[in-house]
């Protein structure tokens, strides 16, 4: 061939190689740490990232997937050295230490209204994107867990219990419990309620909304005492704990964690249920593929809110936010990306993936979503969503609630002592003791 033919694309070649060197020398490079939400965390931030990415061709996103059960700990050193990612996702408890430690990069009011300040997304979780006593707003919500009563159609209509009046309030949710408890479907009696005991990570989360209903809650309001053995919490949790006393809940769900319990529902273990949107995924998620949608209580599901207290109806909202770490090194493109990621299409792709709730209202009501008559039951039923005061001190002070309050059930399942009102006191006692050690420590 003749060479002075080949030498025009020689130099074309050699150009274009010149040309991708220095677009690579050039790229922006972010690093995101995430938690393991999804099945398939690692490919569905890749799906998730992929329009954005296609945008912006000079940027490269290299994500890390944390367990929940280690996060705190890499969140925590990483906040303390510095040697962060630039992005990282954050459970909504976790915000007030993490910012406290001068960790995050604060967002300025400009940026708030880039994705619609604060009455874009639920009230309850916009609280937890900075510190009860700070001003400054450190994190973006991401998505929602929320809490609602599930429950099946077929038991309560055998037991002639009309579910919009047991769900009325407490006296009357006890009466349908006990109508309820032993009904035989299918040859096998049924619980009238599953709830988990001692071993479940989620006991402060299980506990919160019935204290709350009652008109407590787990600080005073100057956030600086525990109020976990004020009269109200003491009247909620004795309450709740009297269906496991009484035998509405079987003493072997006590051994069990929330998701041992969502199995035992769905295998017509329990009647009523309190859980969070990942109840619906598997509702939604054919057996094959790891769900419930076969099983007698997927086709008899019904939603409700949690029975009323003395001081109403409110529901638990936790979940995760998206913050930019103060020593990023790239905070513009880093602040692109976490707007990206909060963005409405954003939010309703990434609830698709994960079974979670958008936290944005504009995206958790959008017809696509909505088109499933039940996550739409479910979206009406948490309308009076509340999250815990967001204070620097809460993981020690949630470890301290999990140890007691896990002490407190084994009186409860009558393993320790003799259950009573009185037992129970003791045990919130000790455990707002321990639990003001804590605080004071912080103050």
């Amino acid at each position: 061939m003749n060479t002075l033919k080949l030498k025009p694309l020689r130099n074309l070649l050699a150009s274009a190689a010149l040309l991708l060197s220095f677009a690579a020398a050039n790229a922006t490079e972010l690093n995101i740490w995430v938690m393991s939400t999804t099945a398939q965390q690692q490919q569905d931030m890749k799906e998730l990232l992929r329009p954005y990415l296609a945008k912006n061709p000079n940027l490269r996103v290299n994500v890390t997937v944390l367990n929940w059960e280690s996060a705190w700990s890499k969140i925590t050193a990483a906040a303390i050295s510095g040697q962060g990612p630039d992005l990282l996702e954050l459970g909504t408890t976790w915000v007030g230490a993490i910012s406290s430690m001068g960790a995050l990069e604060p967002l300025s009011l400009a940026q708030q209204k880039e994705v619609g300040t604060a009455s874009v997304f639920y009230p309850a979780v916009w609280g937890t994107t900075h510190r009860f006593d700070d001003p400054k707003i450190y994190a973006l919500p991401w998505y929602v867990d929320a809490r609602v009563a599930y429950y099946r159609k077929d038991v309560f209509k055998k037991a002639g219990v009309n579910p919009k009046d047991a769900f009325t309030n407490w006296s009357s949710f006890k009466q349908a419990m006990q109508k309820i408890n032993g009904q035989v479907i299918d040859g096998k009696k049924i619980a009238a309620l599953g709830y988990p005991g001692k071993n479940d990570w989620n006991l402060v989360h299980n506990l919160a909304p019935w204290i709350w209903n009652a008109g407590g809650d787990l600080f005073t309001p100057d956030k600086k005492h525990s109020a976990i053995n004020s009269p109200e919490a003491l009247q909620a949790i004795t309450y709740y704990t009297s269906f496991a006393a009484e035998g509405l809940v079987p003493s072997s769900s006590l051994e069990k964690n929330s998701e041992q319990i969502e199995s035992g529902f769905f295998n017509g273990q329990y009647a009523v249920i309190f859980g969070g949107p990942d109840v619906l995924k598997r509702v939604n998620t054919p057996k094959a593929k790891g769900g419930q949608m076969e099983t007698v209580a997927a086709h008899n599901l019904g939603i409700e809110s949690y029975p009323a207290g003395l001081k109403g109806s409110q529901t638990l909202f936790s979940g995760s936010n998206l913050s930019i770490m103060k020593s990023s090194k790239n905070k513009d493109e880093s602040w692109k990306l976490l707007a990206y990621l909060a963005s409405r299409d954003s939010e309703i792709t990434y609830s698709k993936m994960s079974g979670m709730l958008p936290a944005r209202i504009d995206a958790a009501t959008d017809p696509s979503l909505m088109a499933d008559p039940n996550y739409a039951d479910f979206i009406g039923r948490i309308k009076n969503g509340r999250h815990y005061a967001s204070i620097a001190s809460w993981a020690p002070l949630e470890s301290v609630y999990l140890k007691n309050l896990g002490n407190m059930f084994d009186i409860v399942a009558g393993v320790k002592g003799k259950y009573s009102p009185q037992a129970i006191k003791q045990a919130l006692d000790v455990t707002a003791n321990e639990a003001n050690d804590v605080l004071d420590s912080a103050n």
